[in-house]
């Protein structure tokens, strides 16, 4: 008896240190945007190891031909760019359905062989996400920092680039569903990083989960729900979440990586060493989360063996 309690008490404690590797598996995920020359913002990707990012076409809602990559360090990275192949994005107009995936380096090291660095998994799905992309004049996205307090009655917006005058808006989301905006800040075309969006926590749950999302103005200069209209790709915003956990925090380590081109038509992608510049840090993601899931097996491995008396 005496066992089965410790075991189920260093369970616990393995479980809580493994938490930050289960919620921060190898992933990817980017929404909907308008790019102007075929450079894709990716809002997040996660690798335990070195890898690639990689964008591949739809293919019957699958990742399907390989149409760009680069390589990305381990770790976690907000708001990373990888650039679609110059033939691709010659034929590409209108809206596109892309996928961004991760692969593995299997070489360690060596330029990206699609033949050799297979693509990841995650929960029994590709490790990475499908989202459509509309080619435009001028690009359009939003990168929060994902999840976190709002420091100051305000949420951070990693980068965001507006085709116009216009502005950045906080909206509850529930159910993929936007709802009631919270709070705006008025911003000119272009590209801006580090803003900060003020918002009305007035009557939100402290764990509402938020969306920030790119409107334009109609002309008068200040923001208004029903004369802005959000800037939508085949039909969906473009948009940012921005979770709130109970603590207020979000301590995995993000890497800004410097872009790296992949190479114009070339699926042959160098690994280039990228500089990353952690922002917001408390833990690197892929260190203490990788202890706690291998105590965790071993704990639950001999939890099993006691029950059944070996």
């Amino acid at each position: 008896m005496r066992a089965s309690v410790l075991l189920v008490g260093l369970f616990a404690l393995a479980v809580a240190g493994a938490g930050l590797a289960v919620a921060h598996g190898n992933h990817a995920t980017a929404n909907p945007q308008v790019s102007a020359n075929g450079t894709i913002v990716v809002e997040e990707a996660f690798l335990s190891t070195d890898g690639y990012l990689v964008l591949r076409a739809d293919d019957s809602g699958e990742p399907g031909r390989i149409v760009g990559a680069r390589p990305l360090d381990r770790g976690r990275h907000r708001g990373v760019t990888v650039r679609a192949d110059g033939a691709f994005w010659a034929n590409t107009s209108g809206d596109v359905t892309l996928w961004a995936v991760l692969h593995t380096d299997a070489a360690a090291g060596d330029d990206f062989d699609p033949a050799a660095d297979s693509m990841l998994s995650w929960f029994g799905g590709p490790a990475g996400q499908r989202f459509p992309v509309a080619r435009g004049e001028r690009p359009v996205s939003v990168v929060t920092r994902g999840a976190g307090a709002l420091e100051n009655g305000t949420l951070p917006v990693v980068a965001a680039t507006l085709p116009e005058s216009g502005a950045l808006v906080v909206h509850t989301a529930e159910n993929g569903t936007l709802g009631r905006p919270l709070g705006s800040r008025a911003l000119s075309a272009g590209r801006h990083t580090n803003v900060r969006v003020p918002v009305n926590t007035t009557g939100l749950d402290e764990r509402a989960v938020v969306a920030v999302t790119v409107h334009v103005d109609d002309g008068d200069g200040r923001f208004e729900s029903g004369n802005d209209s959000i800037v939508r790709v085949a039909g969906e915003p473009v948009a940012s979440r921005y979770e709130r956990p109970p603590d207020g925090r979000d301590p995995i380590r993000v890497n800004t990586p410097t872009p790296a081109d992949s190479g114009g038509d070339s699926k042959t992608v160098g690994r280039t060493p990228t500089t990353d510049a952690p922002v917001g840090t408390a833990a690197d993601g892929a260190g203490p989360g990788i202890r706690g899931v291998a105590l965790a097996a071993v704990v639950i491995a001999a939890w099993l063996a006691c029950r059944k008396g070996v």
